[in-house]
């Protein structure tokens, strides 16, 4: 008989009292929202020499599974406590597996009940032990969470937390959902699993998801997070710029898109658009981001999904306007430069920034009517730039290889896609059923000329018309016809005419701190799709990818600082290996020792650690005597 049972006989034959369980559902209404909350508990029905008695063994947590399973899953955990490890009857793979999760948590809770918990730290201890029927157990990931859980430390989100009046369950559940995101990506259902099955994270917060992780839940807690969105971004702002000194000199906007899973339909802000994923077959969601120039988010704004990206801007200066007024000092307070790109930077939205009293460093949206003589000078390998003053501006002419490299393949790829589609057409004129119509041919080539815009214009086609119907079709390509030169060129316009072009040229390029807070926010961190329709959800779910984004760059600038240059991917996928399990021995005179603590860790995980400045001991060791 496995050990496990011996453990709980004795709670279960008490002089003859009988037991069994059953399932009862919890309704807790939220006086202040009139939101229902439901939850579920296992209950010990128990014959007594005084009556009849309930009481609840465990919390379940919020079941997902149908009502007429709730008592297939209670009898079967009633029969693995008491040592049936087959079932007797018919049984899905998916009420087993949650009979041996709750009956693990059961197990867990008598033993801690019955025997106190040892932590050990330098304790010297020796038994023998039967090597052979020793086993290990409940392994899980510890060392993301970890980095993640010290990051929101240092940041400073629990004082956070206390001070907009979250209760303890509503912080440790705000904590699952932030650090999850960062950690293991995914739907609310995933979360969940993640939380019960795979994570130390409750473990590291001295709680126990296991039973107060329900969709009802998780979504009172988003929406309580994104309710606070403006405090809790002013925190995290002033705090970062504490932690990592910074200034207030430059300011980067740029905005992305993304898509959903769904329709959206109760959404007003979803809208069909110009998808920057390529995905205008589903409807968006505009995210705008304000950031720092250690790549840390200031402020952020949603917006419709079809949104004009000059229209935005004036939001965003109203919300850079109050901060700069409110956070910074009178007598010290100097406008920062706001660094974009040119979708924004129209002529009207450049009179709006000076108004308002910033500068800008912008691409320029057009070519200066002059561009100079003078020559160009190398500032970086493969870059090239040549100054120009046109007035109160300053416009560098910029060349980049990689740039020209990248221009020159999408030209290439867009040639070749338009060749190979002409041909196909050229071939259907001497096949059965295909398109030989000379107007449907020539509707047909002009159509691949609006879809081949960046091209179309290198492509000389004719078609020879006879009786109505097209019989040769003949192309030639010229390149110089493309009339746009592919050479790498861009222009970078600026009012800050106190700045040389290499300190212009070198505030611009941070702009990709933001292009890359997309692709951590997109891709690391599951910004898309959005699986949500409810308004509240949505914007919840894009609020906790920001936050998330918080940890991230905090964690990536610690690491930075020590040489460690490599992408979240990478670390957390280092991290991973690092985790906490239960090892079970028995001793010769008959008892059995468990010992819950953290696996060693490598020196690669010790060498993340060290540079976050954080222990790469998450967890104390403890023991369990039985």
């Amino acid at each position: 008989m496995p050990h496990d049972i011996i453990l709980v006989l004795d709670t279960w034959i008490l002089c003859g009292i009988v037991a069994f369980m059953f399932i009862r559902e919890i309704q807790k209404k939220n006086p202040n929202s009139s939101k229902v909350f439901i939850s579920h508990r296992l209950i010990e029905s128990v014959r007594t020499p005084r009556g009849p008695r309930q009481r609840v063994v465990i919390n379940l947590g919020q079941l997902d599974i149908p009502k007429e399973n709730w008592k297939e899953l209670a009898n079967r955990i009633e029969d693995l406590l008491r040592g049936y490890e087959s079932s007797t009857v018919p049984i899905s793979v998916e009420i087993e597996a949650l009979a041996r999760h709750h009956t693990k948590q059961i197990l867990r809770k008598q033993r801690s009940e019955k025997k106190e918990t040892h932590v050990l730290e330098n304790e010297q201890d020796f038994r023998n032990v039967d090597i052979n029927a020793v086993s290990s157990s409940d392994g899980k990931s510890v060392g993301p969470e970890h980095a993640g859980l010290e990051a929101m430390k240092a940041l400073g989100f629990f004082d956070l937390f206390r001070q907009l009046g979250f209760t303890d369950d509503e912080s440790n559940l705000a904590t699952l959902q932030i650090v999850g995101r960062l950690v293991h990506p995914g739907s609310e259902r995933e979360l969940r699993r993640y939380a019960k099955e795979q994570s130390a994270l409750d473990e590291l917060l001295g709680c126990n998801f296991s039973s107060s992780v329900g969709h009802n839940m998780l979504y009172h807690n988003s929406d309580l997070l994104f309710k606070h969105k403006e405090t809790i971004e002013r925190f995290l702002r002033m705090r970062s710029r504490e932690i990592f000194s910074l200034g207030e000199t430059i300011i980067l906007y740029d905005l992305t898109n993304t898509y959903f899973s769904g329709s959206a339909a109760e959404y007003k802000k979803a809208k069909r658009g110009r998808s920057k994923q390529k995905r205008s077959d589903r409807p968006l969601v505009t995210l705008g981001l304000v950031l720092d120039e250690r790549g840390f988010i200031k402020c952020s704004r949603i917006f419709d999904g079809n949104v004009g990206e000059p229209l935005t801007l004036v939001d965003m200066i109203n919300d850079i306007h109050s901060q700069v007024s409110r956070e910074t000092p009178p007598l010290l307070v100097t406008k920062p430069t706001i660094v974009m790109d040119a979708g924004i930077a129209s002529e009207d939205n450049l009179a709006l920034i000076k108004e308002n009293g910033f500068s800008y460093i912008v691409v320029s949206r057009s070519k200066p009517e002059q561009i100079g003589n003078g020559s160009f000078e190398q500032i970086k390998e493969g870059i090239k730039i040549k100054e120009m003053h046109i007035g109160n501006e300053t416009y560098l002419h910029c060349i980049s290889d990689g740039k020209m490299k990248k221009e020159q393949a999408l030209v290439n790829k867009a040639r070749d896609a338009m060749k190979e589609e002409i041909e196909y057409l050229s071939e259907g004129l001497n096949i059965k059923r295909r398109l030989k119509s000379y107007p449907k041919v020539l509707e047909r080539i002009g159509r691949l000329r609006q879809h081949y815009s960046r091209v179309s214009k290198g492509f000389a086609i004719d078609v020879k018309e006879q009786k109505g119907k097209a019989v040769t079709i003949t192309w030639s390509f010229d390149p110089s016809k493309l009339g746009k030169p592919y050479d790498g060129s861009y222009f970078i316009r600026t009012d800050r005419m106190d700045l040389s072009k290499n300190e212009i040229w070198s505030l611009y390029i941070m702009l990709t701190s933001v292009e890359d807070a997309f692709r951590c926010l997109k891709g690391e961190l599951g910004l898309r799709p959005i699986h949500h329709s409810k308004s509240d959800r949505i914007e919840g779910h894009l609020f906790i990818s920001i936050l998330a984004y918080h940890l991230l760059n905090y964690i990536r600038q610690h690491l930075r600082k020590a040489g460690i240059n490599h992408r979240w991917d990478t670390v957390r996928s280092l991290l991973q290996t690092h985790i906490a399990l239960s090892t079970h021995l028995p001793t010769a005179d008959g008892k059995m020792v468990h010992l819950r603590y953290c696996s060693i860790p490598t020196p690669r995980q010790v060498e993340v650690y060290s540079a976050l400045k954080i222990t790469s001991t998450p967890l104390k060791r403890t023991k369990v005597e039985m």
